[in-house]
């Protein structure tokens, strides 16, 4: 299969999943929309291994890896201000202190995450 005709399938699949799994959330069925995405997933695997062209090469790894850290690092900065906002807030509005520490929270799980997966990276590939 060559790029083009890949390309056309997985925006096809891309409706198909996008579709499927709006129609099963507005009527309540999580299992319909689990289903899609696992059945998504494999059916972009298997176009996947049917191209014949190279997709991915060491240029386009090290350009996906800075921009999901500089996607984490900023999501991560916007998230723990929100928390700290609304923790300093939290004489004014009290009803959303719980959403503040789930946020400040969120932010510590996401560093320690990171942390991990980096000492992993850095002990596999060092």
């Amino acid at each position: 299969m060559n790029r083009k005709n890949y390309q056309f399938f997985r925006v096809l699949l891309i409706i198909f999943v996008a579709s499927t799994v709006a129609l099963a959330v507005s009527q309540g069925n999580l299992v319909l929309a689990g289903l899609s995405i696992g059945l998504g997933i494999v059916l972009s695997i298997l176009l996947r291994k049917k191209l014949d062209e190279v997709t991915e090469d060491e240029r386009t790894k090290v350009i996906a890896g800075d921009a999901s850290r500089m996607a984490m690092i900023l999501f991560l900065v916007l998230i723990t201000a929100v928390g700290v906002m609304v923790l300093a807030l939290k004489n004014v509005f009290p009803q959303y202190t719980q959403a503040g520490i789930t946020l400040c929270d969120a932010a510590g799980l996401l560093v320690i995450i990171y942390t991990g997966t980096y000492g992993y990276y850095n002990k596999k590939y060092g």
